[in-house]
């Protein structure tokens, strides 16, 4: 088991909550509301009024609300993400390209989770919610009427090749959940597949999709026996599996790492598989996707682009 690291993107957790403070906008607006956590680059707070959570951005606070969530972590036992010694150096010379702690609030009868987050719900399930923010997480079920698992897609503000994703995860029995490495812009796959990690109790997959099942020149010719042989005999090279056993009903931190042609996957501390394939080093990966076929529930993630002369 690595050791559990004080990250250089500390979570601020109080031991006890703070009385509410006024907080303001760089607009000229404020509020009143209680300080519940703040990380490298956003706050989150607890109005007043009525208990509604709000997670904004440093940039859209006064510099007097900046000096002040500083002011709190001075002295204080302010811990990270666990991150397996070997990415530890990786991610301080990268750059946070993206984090989420899901602590907002969302329609009971809509999806709207938040900037830069999209999913096929209303195209593979007949406009049914399968995505929800509850409690401060992402809850992805799956609805009787839909025809595809859930795909629920975040796209990143710029393209990424190595780099490093963390998150926590939660399965129900029987319960997978896939993270996707993708590139809407890369004609050489179907509908964009670049790279897969597939989690289920007993099992993890690495899949380089690019070079494998979902590279058109061997997809378009599945369906006959001749192609069938053909990417079956591929996939032997481009994906990997391993015994893994995860507890259901608890909660799991997963760490994944794109470095040049090599993913590695660690989870609960643990390396529990690595593969090199050509397509894990495609450098212009643009989304991440949660797919789900059944349940899962995840929390804190966190996408680091690392620099490209990362050793």
């Amino acid at each position: 088991m690595v050791k559990r690291i004080f990250s250089l993107f500390a979570v601020l957790l109080l031991a006890s909550p703070l009385p509410a403070r006024t907080w303001k906008s760089t607009d000229g607006n404020s509020v009143e509301a209680e300080f519940v956590s703040a990380s490298a680059t956003h706050v989150t707070i607890k109005r007043n009024a009525d208990g509604r959570r709000f997670t904004l951005p440093f940039e859209k606070l006064s510099q007097d609300d900046r000096d002040w969530i500083a002011s709190q972590s001075e002295g204080g036992d302010s811990e990270g993400p666990a991150l397996p010694d070997d990415v530890v150096e990786l991610v301080k010379s990268g750059k946070l390209l993206f984090e989420d702690d899901f602590n907002r609030e969302d329609p009971d009868d809509a999806e709207e989770l938040g900037e830069n987050w999209t999913t096929n719900s209303a195209s593979r399930a007949q406009g049914e919610k399968q995505n929800d923010l509850v409690e401060g997480e992402l809850v992805m079920t799956i609805s009787p009427k839909a025809d595809h698992a859930i795909s629920t897609v975040h796209n990143t503000a710029e393209p990424y090749g190595d780099a490093v994703v963390y998150l926590r995860m939660k399965l129900e029995e029987g319960g997978q959940l896939k993270l996707a490495y993708n590139d809407k812009m890369d004609k050489l796959v179907w509908a964009g597949h670049i790279n897969g990690v597939i989690m289920s109790p007993g099992k993890l997959v690495l899949s380089d999709e690019r070079e494998g099942r979902f590279n058109l020149k061997y997809r378009d010719g599945k369906d006959t026996p001749e192609g069938k042989a053909i990417l079956a005999d591929v996939l032997k090279n481009t994906d990997k599996s391993f015994p893994l056993e995860l507890k259901d009903d608890e909660w799991h931190e997963v760490v994944t790492l794109h470095k040049g042609d090599t993913l590695t996957v660690w989870i609960d501390g643990d390396e529990v598989g690595s593969h090199s394939s050509p397509g894990f080093g495609h450098a212009t990966k643009r989304q991440f996707v949660f797919a789900v076929a059944k349940k899962a529930i995840v929390d804190d993630l966190k996408i680091w682009k690392l620099s490209a002369d990362s050793e």
